[in-house]
């Protein structure tokens, strides 16, 4: 048995395992809006608490180990709350402290938890995008909604096949709004790239050697060669095409042309206006939660997240 502390008045037993976790009920009762009215005077369970042995809850529907981290947490000992989890078991704590009501007591802990910095694949971060709106995490859930669209080219939909469980607590809305504004950022790319045409120079009357047209020809032919153009590029992720452009060289003439002696070509500012592009759209957030519940419950957006709305 593990005990929070050994002077506990209340034991839970928890789960198909039946782990018993010997807790104080002073502190689940501030923690938790659940077991302040669980353990109040309105029921058996909160009777005679502190009274002779302590008192039995059995809770067999629920899992031990996120129950157990919670109580870990909202004991104070935190030497007990691991730093990482893995991101069924974020799931697992989130969907407790929901249904215990004890979200705002996790918050500084699930923020840690919230932070799936190797994660790739859709389907692993499907289960912390869902534990952050169940806990209403704005930054983490656009970052890790952000996350989804920059690393994932094909379909949402084997997302939204596979996340069956994460229904009642995420609305549909979330994996059609991934599409959206993936779709969005892939067009802002092209915006991105399309403007180095813009940017190789200039050519005025007096030129003669077709500065302009010139260099504009070989970006164009750098940009099929890297197969960014619009038809190549959505065949590979977002995150992919920024790397790519990041390392890009720069356009280079063909052999045998000569650059005339006309005094002001310009320059080529394609490089700046580059590196400002790409600068501007790793600033825009994934999707923001508080968009996404007003439309569900017809309240009023405040969005924490500054993102431009459409």
């Amino acid at each position: 048995m593990l005990h929070f502390p050994e002077s506990g008045d209340v034991i839970l037993v928890v789960g198909p395992d039946k782990r018993r976790l010997q807790v104080d009920s002073v502190f689940l009762k501030k923690a938790s809006k659940y077991f302040a009215a669980m353990l109040g005077p309105n029921f058996s369970e909160g009777q005679n608490l502190g009274v002779g042995e302590p008192k039995e809850v059995s809770m067999p529907e629920d899992s031990s180990d996120a129950l157990e981290i919670i109580c870990n947490n909202v004991h104070l000992r935190l030497d007990a709350v691991p730093d990482h989890l893995n991101p069924i078991q974020v799931f697992d704590i989130a969907t407790a402290a929901d249904k215990f009501g004890c979200v705002v007591s996790l918050e500084h802990a699930t923020a840690l938890w919230l932070n799936p910095k190797d994660l790739t694949d859709i389907l692993d971060l499907r289960h912390p995008m869902a534990a952050a709106y169940i806990l209403d995490n704005a930054q983490a859930f656009s970052e890790i909604t952000l996350r989804m669209m920059f690393c994932h080219k094909d379909s949402y939909l084997p997302l939204a096949d596979e996340s069956k469980d994460l229904v009642e607590f995420v609305p549909s809305k979330v994996f059609y709004l991934l599409a959206e504004e993936r779709s969005q950022k892939y067009v802002d790319l092209q915006d991105i790239i399309f403007c180095g045409i813009a940017r190789g120079g200039d050519s005025y009357p007096k030129c003669t050697c077709a500065y302009t047209s010139t260099h504009t020809s070989a970006y164009a032919r750098l940009i099929k060669d890297r197969k960014l153009s619009p038809s190549r590029a959505r065949e590979i992720t977002i995150s992919e095409i920024i790397e790519k452009l990041v390392v890009m060289e720069d356009p280079v003439p063909p052999k045998g042309w000569t650059e005339c002696d006309y005094w002001w070509h310009g320059g080529s500012s394609r490089r700046s206006s580059l590196e400002y592009g790409l600068k501007e759209l790793r600033k825009k957030p994934g999707l923001c939660i508080d968009c996404i519940r007003p439309s569900t419950s017809g309240a009023k957006a405040t969005c924490r997240i500054e993102h431009q709305k459409r």
